[in-house]
């Protein structure tokens, strides 16, 4: 008896029921952005009246605009010597070279994360070697971790680069791994039964299996390498949002700090909401049992 696993194809009515199924994820997406940027303005209003934060520091999302677009914005806004469209050059500039940073993170974090993986189920001794010494490295806070790792890879792109690359690694690892494991093993025997080798239950059963836990992986580590960037950014000079932040939280320029905040929270929400819709893209078109080799 043969076996043969292969992908999901996607032709003639399958073509319509995948472009079907992404535009419901679409509208749902805008939606969902939508309804979190309305939330998110309610929230930060309340929160700044509930505390009583000082019109000096606490700056409201209408003021935010002000900061960016109003050429005679009120009072304490925006720095006198700031104009609107400087603001938005500092602004959208570092965010521009922050997303940058944080690709470069993410692609990497990804491929390393998944390469290993693969490696940890392929061999069994390398998992129990190296897996102690990952989770003991997840543990230590990346704000005690990042200077050092400044220091061996530079404070330019690269250096950013690698600390927003260990923000999505770990996660990713882990789950990947478990969707590796999560083949059945009727599924693995029947396999090795016809001749095939570990490495053809890999590529036949295991990948197709962890499709589902690595897009979900990829899709929670996008704000993850957005965040692990900043923090580079911070420590290491005036580049990038994190930069910029630091350096308007040091001249007092607390409605740049509010704007850069306020445009890495919509960034990470819209580029969440965009992966969710690439992750339902990629499953629609594997089939409607992705994740699950057939049997027989």
């Amino acid at each position: 008896m043969t076996a043969v696993l292969t992908a999901g194809t996607t032709t003639g009515a399958g073509l319509g029921s995948v472009a079907a199924a992404v535009a419901r994820r679409a509208a749902r997406a805008a939606l969902t952005v939508a309804v979190a940027l309305v939330a998110l303005v309610i929230l930060w209003t309340v929160l700044l009246w509930v505390f009583d934060v000082p019109s000096f520091v606490g700056k409201p999302p209408w003021e935010v605009l002000q900061y960016l677009f109003a050429e005679d914005p009120a009072r304490g806004v925006r720095p006198a010597s700031l104009s609107a469209a400087d603001a938005r050059a500092q602004s959208f500039g570092a965010l521009w070279v922050t997303l940058g940073n944080a690709a470069l993170g993410f692609v990497a974090g990804m491929g390393l994360a998944t390469v290993t993986a693969v490696l940890f189920v392929l061999f069994r001794p390398f998992e129990l070697a190296f897996m102690p010494i990952a989770m003991l490295l997840r543990s230590v806070p990346l704000v005690a971790m990042a200077p050092l790792l400044l220091l061996i890879f530079g404070q330019g792109p690269l250096g950013i680069a690698v600390i927003a690359a260990i923000v999505v690694l770990f996660p990713v690892l882990v789950n990947v791994v478990l969707g590796l494991n999560s083949v059945p093993a009727q599924t693995v025997d029947l396999i090795r039964v016809n001749g095939g080798s570990a490495w053809t239950v890999m590529v036949k059963a295991r990948l197709p299996s962890a499709l589902p836990q690595l897009l979900a992986s990829a899709r929670i580590s996008v704000p993850g390498a957005i965040v692990g960037a900043m923090l580079a950014e911070w420590l290491s000079g005036f580049v990038g949002m994190g930069g910029v932040l630091s350096g308007y939280n040091g001249s007092g320029n607390y409605g740049g700090v509010w704007t850069i905040v306020a445009l890495a929270v919509l960034v990470s929400i819209v580029l969440y909401e965009v992966m969710t819709v690439v992750e339902t893209a990629a499953l629609a078109s594997w089939g409607p049992d992705a994740g699950r080799p057939p049997q027989g």
